[in-house]
Order: structure tokens, then C-alpha cells, then sequence
């Protein structure tokens, strides 16, 4: 009787062992259903914060189509890519304005530009246009200097972490010449590009 309950036993045991390999090892405390909850919990987390994402994008869509009534109201990238039509004219409306009005006001482009002032030979008008930064001042004052130059009249202006400068520089050599103003444009144009001065 004692061997007829042992093999009972073990015959038990042998089913309990398939079962929970078959179930992924689930010893009846539940393991996989714990895991099956922490899985719906976070596809609860992500479908929650995806709804809000999606809130924010039409509300601001919403207020889009407001601007821009006469476009279709389902038509989405219709409505983005008006408003960035518009705003890249907005842009550049902005920018003529500017640059026909007498503000002294530096642009969003670098520039760098060198002329003759009035046809004499040895003045020149310089006038650039790039990133604010420490030092600014003492680089383009090097480059006028790489040149034998000397400034006799300088006008500045820096707008959000833009400057712009004008300048009229008097060149050292009697002649002046379109060398000297070469090697002034490049001077300068390696401030504006922040690069080191090469030499001369």
C-alpha cells in the first residue's frame, strides 16, 4: 500500500512539473499574471500620455485653422504647411522693412562687405555682420590692424546675440589698392567665421 501512494506520489509530482512548464512557470502564486498585469499597466501609462500628446496637437491645430479659416478643417498637413508659408513670408517681409528703414539693426545672415568710401583710395567702408561674442571687438580691431589700417569711425549694434558693425578704416600705405582691400575682406571674413586670422 506504502508503494502504491509513493508512485501516486511521484506520478503528482511529474504532473505539477509539466504544468508549470507549459504555463510559462507560474508555481500558482501567480508570477504570470503579476506580469501580465505590469504589462496592461504600462500600455494603460503609454495610451494615457499618447491621448494628452494628441490634445496638444489639435488644440494648437485648432488654433492654427482659426488663422487660416479658409482652409479645408479636416486637412491637417494642409493647414501646417500654410502656416509655414505664411510665416516664412512674415519673415522676409521683416527683413526688407528693415533693411529700407534707418534702423541699424544686424541681420540674421553674416555679411561681410568692403567698398571704397567715395572713391577715395585709401578710405574704406567695411561693414559685417555675425554672432555676438567675447572678443568680437579686439578680432575685427586685429584685422584692420593685419592690413595697416586704422579706424576713424565705427557704429555697432548687437540684437539677440547678433552684431552688426560699420566701420570706415583709413589704410597705411599711400596707395591703398585692391590688394589691401582683398586681404581686408579676408581678414574680416575670418572674424565673422570666428576663424584665426591667417597671416598676411
Amino acid at each position: 500500500m506504502l508503494s502504491s501512494l509513493q508512485g501516486c506520489n511521484g506520478f503528482l509530482q511529474r504532473k505539477l512539473i509539466d504544468h508549470q512548464r507549459k504555463n510559462g512557470g507560474d508555481d500558482g502564486y501567480g508570477k504570470s499574471t503579476i506580469r501580465k498585469n505590469k504589462s496592461k499597466d504600462a500600455a494603460v501609462t503609454h495610451a494615457v500620455a499618447e491621448r494628452k500628446r494628441r490634445e496638444r496637437i489639435n488644440s494648437h491645430l485648432h488654433t492654427l485653422k482659426k488663422l487660416f479659416p479658409y482652409l479645408p478643417k479636416k486637412d491637417k498637413p494642409r493647414v501646417l504647411t500654410e502656416a509655414v508659408t505664411q510665416l516664412k513670408e512674415l519673415r522676409k517681409n521683416v527683413a526688407q522693412q528693415l533693411e529700407l528703414s534707418s534702423l541699424f539693426l544686424p541681420s540674421e545672415n553674416d555679411v561681410v562687405i568692403v567698398n571704397y568710401c567715395d572713391n577715395e583710395e585709401r578710405t574704406i567702408k567695411t561693414t559685417i555682420c555675425c554672432e555676438d561674442r567675447p572678443g568680437l571687438n579686439r578680432d575685427i580691431s586685429s584685422a584692420i590692424r593685419s592690413v595697416q589700417g586704422r579706424m576713424i569711425k565705427a557704429e555697432m549694434a548687437t540684437v539677440g546675440g547678433r552684431t552688426k558693425a560699420e566701420m570706415v578704416v583709413v589704410l597705411g600705405k599711400a596707395n591703398g589698392g585692391e590688394k589691401d582691400v582683398g586681404q581686408l575682406k579676408r581678414a574680416l571674413k575670418a572674424v565673422v567665421e570666428n576663424r584665426a586670422l591667417e597671416v598676411l
